[in-house]
């Protein structure tokens, strides 16, 4: 014979479970974690899903309402990248603006600087605003913003504040910077700046200041660099002036005590002696030439007389001498051959040869005396140049001298002039440019008067607050409801414990229709829902039974699972269906099942049936059914026991023979020890646990006080099942789909 032994018997421990043949196995499991498990814990927990939800979408509520309310305001600012001066530039190049993003980052910064927001404090006059100073001297709390939310407005100390102390303005400087924000719109040259105030009005005239300080600053600040620079530059102007004077006067005076008259002297007096190089060469072949010239005809004379001098043969009047001579001499060459010597006209020719001779020798004797003239002219040249070239290059010596100091002086007298006139050009172009600076940026959207704070944003904090509403919600759900150990549905009978689920009865509220009371909505609705989960639970009784399922002993493992009332309700389910029924109520301490049906009022019941000698029993017939009832009516005496000498088990025998089935509404097995010798009496033991409120671990324990042999007639029944809720609980046994047929019964 094979025993059906719980879990607790087993070496490994654990939670009870049945080893049992065929259907009656049931293995408890864990249960693999699904999206269907985790819809269905949220929606057995749904409660605390809404309850963290409400809490989360309230503390959003309230810490929107506790932070400041803080308002945005902007204004839009284009920086000019190409230059709009009115006065051009000397070199006409084209002034480009900031066009680098490092040059944008610095404008950003120059509008961040404390410098600005120290002119912004004083064109604003933000100094003598007393809610400035509150602001900055004591920041609004938590406490005051929920008070400005109700319209409450809380005096804070501002009047104490010397707003004329250099603490006090730094600390607003700090304030201004701390809400300032300059950002670079996209890849442009917008820049927005804008500022965060909790007053609407404060931000805008905050951010309007900064922008049209920034689009006129750069302009004012280069008309006063002008103005300086103007001031310097003249004052630096007239010593350079003065100082260039100075040098050129020197240069001047140098040149008057050297005699370098002519920035050119040197070169003049260079070209003077290459003059007199050229002459001297010159004059020298000329004196070479004429000396030449001299001698040779010297050496003529000499050597041929008069006729062979070269030089008288040059002369014309020699020419026309010799010319008449030969002419004299034909004649006389042909006289002499006609006359005689003494011939008159002879004689006459050659007087006239003679004179002609003597005037050639005279014309001869003038032009020796011309060379020597000339030779010695062109030798007394030659020395007049030598010596003026020698005077030249002695001066040319000493000019060379003075030219080293002469240049030094040019070149000091230079720089001065140099550095004065670009004193004064650039002096010339700040005086020119005065007046007529423009700025290098133009306002082009003005800041405008928030109406919704920027902050803080209730939609997206209530929106924030929600999901984590959801996200904690969920979990503390799913957290709770796996933490949690009571039962919900049959597969949470069988899966933890591994004992048979006989099925559920309704708390008889959650379903239509329904009665005053459990008894009467059988009584009145046999055909409704209630009923028909009686039924059920009697049907899973009998076709889980092993043998004969005449007595069954309803209990459970601590009181208040509401035993009785099922035990009650089942006897007159099976009543109202033509069985012969009888109720025992076995709890002598609390006698439940009596006090329902009025009989503990001192007649006759289960104490004399113990102790009836005649074996006579007395039933009373509930009203309104043929169920019949064996009542506890008296208290039974202190330590007396049900079963001691067997009187149980008499009676449940001659009761045997009169009823088609015997329910014992017995104790719960905790506190009372009897229970486990009264529900050994039975055929089959029904342990009721009550939905959702009786954990696991006290089932368990209540099963391991069970003696081993009812272990394999045992079932668990879900007492007081919300069946409203149970539907959202993802079971798969028939409470699970209530919603389905519920219109069944109408």
């Amino acid at each position: 014979m094979r025993l059906n032994l719980p879990a607790i018997y087993e070496p490994r421990g654990g939670v009870p479970q049945v080893i049992a043949d065929g259907a009656a196995f049931h293995e408890a499991s864990e249960e693999q974690i699904t999206v269907r498990l985790l819809l269905a814990m949220l929606r057995r927990r749904r409660e605390v899903l809404f309850l963290t939800l409400a809490i989360c979408v309230v503390l959003a509520l309230v810490w929107t309402t506790a932070l400041p309310r803080i308002y945005r305001s902007s204004a839009d600012v284009v920086m000019i990248t190409r230059s709009t001066e009115v006065v051009p530039n000397d070199d006409e190049q084209v002034n480009e603006g900031p066009t680098r993003s490092e040059e944008v980052e610095t404008q950003i910064q120059l509008i961040r600087s404390r410098e600005m927001a120290g002119q912004v404090l004083d064109r604003t006059g933000l100094l003598e605003d007393e809610g400035f100073r509150a602001d900055v001297a004591e920041p609004r709390t938590a406490l005051d913003n929920i008070l400005a939310t109700l319209g409450i407005r809380r005096g804070r100390a501002a009047a104490g504040v010397d707003s004329a102390s250099p603490a006090f303005r730094e600390a607003a400087v700090t304030y201004l910077i701390t809400r300032l924000d300059v950002a670079r719109v996209g890849e442009s040259f917008n820049l927005r700046i804008a500022f965060d105030d909790s007053d609407p009005r404060r931000a805008a005239s905050v951010a309007n200041t900064y922008a049209r300080l920034f689009t006129t600053d750069d302009a004012r600040e280069r008309a006063r660099t002008n103005a300086t620079a103007a001031r310097v530059l003249q004052t630096r102007v007239d010593e350079l002036r003065q100082a260039a004077n100075r040098t050129f006067a020197a240069v001047q005076s140098y040149r008057v005590r050297t005699g370098l008259l002519s920035s050119a002297a040197t070169s003049l007096t260079e070209q003077e002696i290459s003059t007199y190089n050229q002459q001297i060469a010159a004059a020298r072949a000329e004196a070479a030439q004429d000396a030449a010239a001299l001698s040779s005809a010297r050496g003529q004379l000499r050597s041929g007389g008069a006729d062979g001098v070269g030089e008288a043969a040059a002369s014309q009047v020699v020419s026309a001498l010799r010319a008449q001579r030969a002419q004299l001499v034909i004649r006389e060459r042909d006289m002499s051959q006609r006359y005689f010597d003494g011939n008159p006209d002879l004689v006459t020719v050659r007087r006239q040869i003679v004179d002609i001779d003597r005037q050639i020798a005279a014309e001869v004797n003038r032009s020796l005396k011309g060379l020597e003239s000339r030779a010695q002219a062109s030798a007394e040249r030659l020395s007049s140049l030598l010596a003026s070239r020698s005077g030249t290059r002695s001066q040319l010596s000493t000019d060379n001298s003075a030219l080293v100091a002469l240049a030094d002086l040019e070149k000091r007298a230079q720089a001065a002039q140099t550095l004065y006139q670009s004193y004064l050009d650039r002096y010339s172009a700040v005086v020119a440019g005065s007046g007529s600076e423009q700025p290098t940026a133009r306002l082009i959207s003005a800041a405008n008067v928030p109406i919704l704070p920027e902050s803080p944003d209730l939609v997206l904090n209530l929106a924030l607050g929600l999901v984590v509403g959801v996200l904690l919600g969920a979990m503390l759900a799913i957290v709770s409801e796996l933490s949690y150990r009571g039962l919900t549905t049959l597969d949470d009978v069988e899966g933890r414990l591994g004992i048979r689920g006989l099925g559920f009865v309704p708390a008889y509220r959650t379903v239509d229709p329904h009665a005053g009371s459990p008894l009467d909505t059988v009584r009145e609705y046999p055909d409704g829902a209630f009923s028909e989960a009686l039924r059920n639970v009697i049907v899973s009784i009998r076709q889980a039974a092993s043998g004969p399922c005449k007595v069954i002993a309803i209990t459970s493992a601590i009181p208040g699972e509401g035993k009785s009332t099922i035990a009650a309700c089942m006897g007159r389910a099976l009543a109202m269906a033509g069985e012969r029924a009888a109720v025992i109520d076995c709890d002598v301490i609390r006698a439940q099942l009596s006090k329902q049906f009025g009989l503990a009022d001192g007649a006759p019941g289960l104490h004399e049936a113990l102790h009836s000698e005649t074996g006579r029993i007395a039933q009373y017939q509930e009203a309104h059914s043929t169920m019949r009832v064996i009542p506890i009516t008296r208290p039974f005496p202190k330590g007396e026991r049900l079963t001691e000498r067997g009187r149980l088990h008499r009676v449940i025998a001659r009761l045997r023979e009169d009823f088609d089935v015997i329910i014992l509404d017995c104790p719960p097995i905790l506190p009372i020890a009897e229970s486990r010798e009264i529900v050994s009496l039975a055929d089959n033991v029904v342990l009721v646990v009550r939905w959702r409120r009786t954990i696991d671990r006290v089932i368990s324990a209540a099963v391991r006080q069970l003696p081993i042999r009812t272990i394999k007639d045992l079932g668990i029944v879900l007492n007081l099942v919300d069946m409203k809720k149970q539907v959202r609980f993802g079971g798969t046994d028939a409470a699970s789909f209530y919603e389905q047929y519920r219109r069944y019964y109408a």
